[in-house]
């Protein structure tokens, strides 16, 4: 697909997630930012929740959706601002989801 294969990063990376509060962040130094704090409404600046609920979902059974911004400094260069997120609980088997509820 790519004619271009770029060696693989070796480093540390900073990663915070609250699936709850509807905020993360993920930093590797020189290459990557990137922060999700929680939404707020445009009308009252309040804290704003939406959900994706999938009952019988393949991937999650709850998404909590948010909005960040992101910066790659690295080959690929990306800067991404107010662009859509999920946090989700992901628990795969070899036969696919684990139900978490």
């Amino acid at each position: 697909m790519c004619t271009t294969v770029h060696p693989p990063l070796f480093g540390s990376i900073e990663f915070d997630v609250d699936i709850e509060a509807r905020q993360a962040s993920v930093r590797i130094a020189g290459v990557l930012k990137s922060s999700w704090p929680a939404d707020r409404q445009p009308a009252t600046g309040e804290e704003h929740r939406v959900r994706i609920d999938l009952p019988n979902g393949i991937e999650f059974d709850i998404a909590e959706i948010g909005s960040g911004t992101t910066e790659a400094s690295g080959a690929i260069r990306l800067e991404l601002d107010d662009t859509f997120g999920q946090f989700n609980m992901l628990r795969q088997s070899g036969r696919g989801i684990v139900r978490g509820r």
